[in-house]
Formats: C-alpha cells, sequence, structure tokens
C-alpha cells in the first residue's frame, strides 16, 4: 500500500509538543531553519503527519548524541 493510499494520523500542535518535548517557538524556528517537518493546513488548523514527526525526532536523537562504537 502506497502513501497515498493509506491516511496517515495528524497531530495537533499541543500533540506534537507533547510527543517533542519542544515548545511553540522552538518548533516554528526548527521548521523555519529546515530541521523539523512542516505542518499542513486543513481548514483552519495547522496539523503534522506523524510519521515526519517522528523521523524529525529520530534526527534530533542521532544529531545530538555521539556515535557509540561497540568495543
Amino acid at each position: 500500500m502506497g502513501a497515498a493510499e493509506r491516511l496517515e494520523e495528524l497531530l495537533s500542535l499541543d500533540r506534537v509538543r507533547q510527543m517533542t518535548g519542544m515548545g511553540t517557538t522552538l518548533i516554528y524556528g526548527e521548521i523555519k531553519a529546515g530541521r523539523f517537518p512542516r505542518s499542513i493546513r486543513i481548514g483552519r488548523h495547522a496539523l503534522w503527519i506523524q510519521p515526519e514527526v517522528q523521523g524529525g525526532v529520530r534526527q534530533q536523537i542521532e544529531q545530538n548524541r555521539p556515535l557509540q562504537v561497540d568495543g
């Protein structure tokens, strides 16, 4: 099943803040800097696609953790 064939869960700003631990200003700053996924507009609502947010969180973890080498 392709991405267009399945409906991804959409997240509100409050839910994105809960998932990431980031505040509103930081979220929008990271979007502007190209380091966090942009929201989509549905009516008056700004919503985020859950897998994109999860990928953004994974990217932040990878950037902020030193590479672990098995010894």
